[in-house]
C-alpha cells in the first residue's frame, strides 16, 4: 500500500528577484524618479531636489535625489525599507480587509505609497545606491498632538551594489550592511533632517528627449492646487536641456469651454460652465452657475447607467436587484470628487477667436492634453499620459461628431486621499484596479462629460454659425444660395435661366428623397435591435421552462406569446411600407409591446387615451412605430434617472384644429434644452447616446406635419394632460398628406 510523503519548504528566492521586480514594476526611468519623489512627499518633505550629474557620460553619470523630510530611523531602515511589501504606511485592517491610513507626523499627509514597492525604483535607474539619512524623532499623544520633535543624534549611511545580487545566490545569502554614524562633524545633514540618495552605474544613457519628458512629467506630478510652499520639486540637469518647457498653466485660461464640477459622496452635483472667446466678444458668453437645472442630485442618473451596464453584461435579474439595492443604500465609495476641464477647438478660424499664438497652444496641448487624476497633492499614473485616452473620448468622437478628441482637452480629477481608499493603484502604476468603486468612478466622469458635451455642443453650433461655417456646409443652404444667384443673375437667355432653376429644384428634391430613404434603415435598425435584444434574453428563459419538472405549461404559453409580440414588432417595420391608413391605437400598442419587459422590470406604468373622434391617420406605419419607440426609449431612460415611486408614461391622441395629435407625456425630469438643440443631429444628454432619435422624428414629421415639445402649462392643460405628468411632453401633429 502506497504511503503519503509530506514535504515542506519555504520560498527562498534568488537575489536577482529584486532587480527583476524593479524592471517589471517600474516601467520607465521617468516613473522611477516619480516613485522616489513620492517617497519624499510621504516623508513630509517640503522640497525635493533631483540632480543629474555628468549625465552625458554614462560611466561617471549619477542621479541624486535629496529631500528635507523626516528621514529614516535605524528601525525603519531595518524593518521597513529592507522589507519589500511592508504595509508600514497603510496597514491592512484584519476585520475589514481595507487599508488603514497612518498620516505623516508633521503635515498630516495621507501617504501616496501603500504597497512598499516604490523603493524598487532604484533598480530601474542604476546598479549602485548610496543612502544617507538623518531622522527627525517625532512623538504624538493620543490626541495627535506632537509632544516630541527633535533631531536624532545619529546619521545612517547605507550602500548597495546590485551587481552583487547575482542569479546564482539566494537573497538570504547576501547581507545588507549600513553604518550608524555619531560624529556630528561628519554628518551630511548637520542642522536638519532629510534623506540623500545617490544612484550611479546608470542603466540607460539619458537624452535630451528623456530629460524634457521628465520635466513635463515633473510639472504634472503635483496637483495644480498645491501651494509651492507646501511641496516643491526642483529638477536640474546642469545643461540647457530644460530651456523653454511649456506649462499647461499658460493656456488653460484661454480655453473657450471650461467647467468645474464638484460631486459629493451623496451624489450632489455642483456644475459650473463658462464659454467665452477673448478675441471675439461679439459672440458673447454663456455662464452657468448656481443653476438648479444643472446643480442637482445625479444618483438616479448614475443608477440608470449602472443598470444598463448590468443588463448589457446579462446579469441575472436577482443579482441585478441585489446590486441595485446596495447601490441605493450606499454613498459614493470614494468620497468627494472635483473635476476641472478645459476644452479647445483647433481649426484655424476658431483659434483666432481665443488665442494669439496658435502654434504655442498646439505645442502645449501636445505635451499636456488628456485627463489627469490626483489624490491630494500627488498624481496617479498613467492617467493623462500621452496617448492614454482612458475615458474613450476618441471613440466617442468617431461615433458622434458632437464629442471632442482626447488631444484637444486638458482635464484634472481631484480626489481626497483619505476618503478614496477604495480606488486602489495597480502595483505597476498603470491606473486603478478595476473594482466596483472604479466602475462607479468611470460612470461619474462619463456623466459629467456628457453634460458638458451637450452644453458645449450648443455653444459650438452658435459659434460655427457666427463664422458662417455651418451655413456653408448645409446642402439645403447651398442649393438655396445657388437658386438665388441664378434668379438674381442678368441672363440674356431666360430659357437657360429657367432650365438652371428647374435642375436645381430637381437636385433639391432628389436630395430630400435620398435623405428620407436613408432614414428608414436607421429607424428600422433601432426598432429591430430593441426587439432582438429582448428575444436574446427570452430564449434562455424558454429553454429553462421546457426543461423544468414538472413542466410549466402556463409559463411557456406566456413566453411564446411574448416571443410572438417581439417577432411581430420586427416584421411590422420590415414589411413594405407606404402611406396608408393606420389605426392610431394599434400602432401605439405595437410600439409599447416592444418595450413590454423593460417597462415591467423598471416598474413604469403606461396609459393609453384615444379620443372617440380619433381612429386612423395616413402615414407609413414603419415610420410611426419607429418614432414612437424612440420616444418611449427616451422616457424609459430618463424615468430611470429618477427615484419617483410611481413612474408613468401617458399616450394620448386628440383632434386639434382639424389635425390628429399624438401626445406622449411622462413624469421624468423633463427637458433642459431648447428644441433647436434637441432636434439637432448628434445632440444628446444620455450617457453613450447617439443623438439621432429626435432628429429622425423631426425630419420624418416634416412630411406629415410637425414634431413639437410642449413646455407651456396652459397648452398642457388645454390637452387635458393630468398634472402628475410633469416631465417631458411631446406631440406629433399630423396635418399634412391626410387626404
Amino acid at each position: 500500500m502506497a504511503k503519503e510523503i509530506l514535504k515542506e519548504k519555504h520560498f527562498n528566492p534568488k537575489a536577482h528577484i529584486l532587480t527583476l521586480l524593479g524592471e517589471e514594476l517600474i516601467k520607465s526611468p521617468v516613473m522611477a524618479i516619480y516613485e522616489l519623489v513620492k517617497n519624499s512627499y510621504d516623508a513630509d518633505a517640503k522640497k525635493v531636489d533631483v540632480y543629474f550629474r555628468e549625465i552625458d557620460d554614462i560611466k561617471n553619470a549619477a542621479i541624486i535625489i535629496e529631500d528635507d523630510g523626516i528621514g529614516m530611523t535605524d528601525d525603519i531602515i531595518e524593518n521597513v525599507w529592507l522589507e519589500p511589501g511592508s504595509d508600514y504606511r497603510k496597514p491592512i485592517d484584519s476585520k475589514t480587509g481595507l487599508r488603514k491610513i497612518i498620516k505623516s507626523p508633521l503635515y498630516d499627509r495621507v501617504p501616496m505609497g501603500e504597497k512598499g514597492v516604490g523603493r524598487f525604483a532604484v533598480h530601474k535607474l542604476g546598479s549602485k545606491i548610496l543612502v544617507i539619512t538623518r531622522p527627525l524623532l517625532v512623538e504624538k499623544n493620543e490626541e495627535g498632538e506632537i509632544i516630541k520633535n527633535e533631531l536624532a543624534d545619529y546619521e545612517i549611511q547605507l550602500y548597495i551594489d546590485w551587481l552583487d545580487f547575482s542569479q546564482s545566490k539566494h537573497l538570504s545569502d547576501i547581507p545588507i550592511k549600513w553604518k550608524i554614524r555619531n560624529d556630528a562633524d561628519e554628518f551630511r545633514f548637520k542642522e536638519k533632517s532629510g534623506t540623500y540618495i545617490r544612484l550611479s552605474g546608470l542603466k540607460e544613457t539619458w537624452t535630451k528627449g528623456m530629460a524634457r519628458k521628465l520635466k513635463g512629467h515633473t510639472l504634472s506630478m503635483l496637483s495644480p492646487k498645491v501651494d509651492e510652499e507646501a511641496f516643491k520639486i526642483n529638477l536640474n540637469f546642469d545643461n540647457q536641456w530644460l530651456v523653454d518647457i511649456p506649462s499647461a498653466d499658460e493656456i488653460i485660461e484661454d480655453a473657450p469651454y471650461q467647467i468645474t464640477a464638484l460631486i459629493d459622496k451623496e451624489y450632489n452635483l455642483d456644475f459650473e460652465y463658462k464659454f467665452s472667446l477673448k478675441n471675439n466678444e461679439e459672440i458673447g458668453e454663456n455662464v452657468i452657475k448656481d443653476n438648479p437645472k444643472h446643480n442637482l442630485n445625479i444618483k438616479g442618473e448614475i443608477r440608470s447607467s449602472y443598470l444598463e451596464k448590468l443588463e448589457a453584461n446579462e446579469y441575472e435579474k436577482e443579482l441585478i436587484d441585489k446590486l441595485l439595492e446596495k447601490f441605493d443604500n450606499d454613498d459614493l465609495p470614494f468620497g468627494n470628487l472635483i473635476f476641472e476641464f478645459y476644452s479647445f477647438d483647433l481649426d484655424s478660424t476658431s483659434m483666432k477667436d481665443y488665442t494669439d499664438n496658435s502654434d504655442a497652444l498646439k505645442k502645449i496641448l501636445k505635451e499636456h492634453s488628456g485627463i489627469k487624476v490626483f489624490k491630494d497633492d500627488m498624481r496617479i499614473y498613467d492617467y493623462g499620459a500621452p496617448g492614454n485616452d482612458w475615458l474613450g473620448l476618441d471613440l466617442k468622437r468617431v461615433q458622434n461628431k458632437d464629442w471632442f478628441s482626447n488631444n484637444q482637452n486638458i482635464g484634472y480629477v481631484f480626489l481626497e486621499a483619505e476618503t478614496s481608499n477604495s480606488l486602489i493603484e495597480k502595483t505597476n502604476r498603470e491606473g486603478f484596479i478595476d473594482n466596483e468603486a472604479y466602475k462607479l468612478f468611470i460612470l461619474i466622469l462619463e456623466n459629467i462629460l456628457t453634460k458638458f458635451k451637450a452644453t458645449r455642443s450648443s455653444d459650438r453650433n452658435k459659434w460655427l454659425q457666427f463664422n458662417m461655417k455651418e451655413t456653408k456646409n448645409l446642402f439645403d443652404s447651398r442649393v438655396s444660395n445657388f437658386k438665388k444667384i441664378v434668379d438674381d443673375a442678368d441672363f440674356s437667355d431666360e430659357e437657360k435661366k429657367k432650365k438652371l432653376l428647374q435642375e436645381a429644384k430637381r437636385i433639391e428634391e432628389k436630395y430630400k428623397e435620398d435623405k428620407e430613404t436613408l432614414l428608414l434603415p436607421a429607424g428600422v435598425g433601432m426598432t429591430a435591435s430593441v426587439a432582438l435584444h429582448e428575444i436574446e434574453k427570452l430564449v434562455p428563459r424558454m429553454e429553462e421552462t421546457i426543461k423544468s419538472k414538472p413542466f410549466k405549461k402556463g409559463v411557456i404559453d406566456d413566453q411564446v406569446s411574448e416571443l410572438k409580440q417581439y417577432t411581430e414588432g420586427i416584421m411590422s417595420v420590415l414589411r413594405k411600407g407606404g402611406n396608408k391608413p393606420v389605426k392610431v391605437k394599434d400602432v401605439i400598442e405595437r410600439a409599447i409591446n416592444n418595450y413590454k419587459l423593460k417597462l415591467s422590470n423598471r416598474q413604469i406604468e403606461h396609459k393609453i387615451e384615444i379620443d372617440d373622434n380619433v381612429s386612423e391617420i395616413k402615414c407609413d406605419k414603419r415610420y410611426l412605430i419607429t418614432m414612437l419607440m424612440n420616444i418611449i426609449d427616451n422616457s424609459i431612460y430618463w424615468l430611470g434617472t429618477t427615484y419617483n415611486e410611481d413612474k408613468k408614461i401617458l399616450f394620448k391622441s386628440v383632434v386639434k384644429n382639424g389635425a390628429v395629435n399624438i401626445i406622449i407625456a411622462d413624469n421624468g425630469p423633463g427637458f433642459k434644452d431648447d428644441i433647436t438643440d434637441l432636434i439637432r443631429p448628434f445632440f444628446s444628454r444620455k450617457d453613450n447616446g447617439i443623438g439621432i432619435g429626435l432628429y429622425l422624428i423631426d425630419t420624418v414629421m416634416m412630411k406629415y406635419g410637425k414634431f413639437d415639445i410642449i413646455t407651456d402649462k396652459d397648452e398642457i392643460q388645454d390637452f387635458s394632460i393630468p398634472d402628475e405628468y410633469n416631465g417631458a411632453v411631446v406631440k406629433l401633429i399630423f396635418n399634412k398628406n391626410q387626404d
